[in-house]
């Protein structure tokens, strides 16, 4: 990408009042990441002003950063589509409302990305090995044996994994399949879900164990279909010998595993559709 073509993107989202999300040294501000809005870019570099307070000074110059900011393009109908640049500050003050004001250097390139915590996909079914919800209530076990929803539920098409991040998936379950399993969902309740991928190129396991909490349920009017919208709270491991299942809360609702898939996935389709 040139540098003419990178400072029209920023030009295009300062008029689109597009959040810069600036990740920093912790160790050195107390702050890993800064909420910013572009207020100016150009060969003196970009200058960047926080919405919130922060005490910037002196110290944070020099210090490397990663800025990521969204867009959405018009080129071929609206598109959303996100980007990140390496930078560092040259220059940091606090404004006199509290607000941190920083002058970075000019970006050298804009890179297509996105944070992979937030990539949502919809998986392919051949990528799909293993799936199975089972309802789980803490005070209560729950019979490995008889889950609620298993594989061959989303190969007949009666259950769909509409989309899934690393924090969080949609489900879509027809209304023959709901009446028939008793899955009437209600927001709050709790499920256990082990999903297992076909991507070779992750290295770490690609088999999950999780505890997913309702966030929202919605039926179609007509057909009755259910829409089910989870946020994961839990990851856990299979102790095979004891048949019992290990968990760990996550932090901030993120499965890490899941956004290493994720993202080669959310590549393979960008890929695509420049081909």
């Amino acid at each position: 990408m040139t540098a003419k073509t990178s400072r029209r993107l920023m030009e295009e989202a300062i008029s689109q009042r597009s959040r810069c999300f600036l990740s920093l040294p912790q160790t050195v501000t107390g702050i890993k990441e800064l909420d910013c809005s572009i207020r100016e870019s150009s060969s003196r570099g970009l200058l960047l002003e926080s919405t919130a307070k922060a005490a910037a000074g002196p110290h944070w110059v020099g210090l490397p950063v990663t800025g990521f900011f969204r867009l959405v393009l018009r080129d071929h109908g609206l598109e959303e589509t996100f980007y990140t640049f390496d930078s560092s500050i040259r220059g940091a003050a606090t404004g006199p409302a509290g607000q941190a004001r920083l002058r970075l250097r000019e970006p050298e390139a804009l890179v297509f990305g996105q944070r992979r915590k937030s990539l949502r996909v919809e998986p392919d079914l051949d990528r799909l090995q293993k799936a199975f919800l089972w309802r789980y209530d803490k005070g209560a076990t729950f019979a490995l044996d008889a889950p609620a929803l298993r594989g061959s539920d989303f190969q007949a098409g009666l259950a769909r994994l509409a989309d899934i991040s690393a924090g969080g998936m949609r489900l879509v379950l027809r209304a023959a399949l709901v009446r028939d399993r008793d899955l009437l969902l209600a927001r709050g309740q709790r499920l256990v879900i082990h999903l297992q991928f076909d991507e070779p190129r992750v290295a770490a396991t690609n088999e999950f164990w999780m505890v997913a909490r309702v966030s929202h349920v919605a039926r179609d009017r007509i057909s009755q279909d259910e829409t089910v919208g989870m946020e994961f709270l839990a990851g856990g491991s299979l102790d095979p010998k004891a048949g019992k299942i290990r968990w760990e809360t996550v932090t901030d609702h993120v499965i890490p595993g899941l956004a290493d898939i994720f993202y080669h996935w959310h590549l393979d389709r960008h890929r695509e559709k420049l081909a």
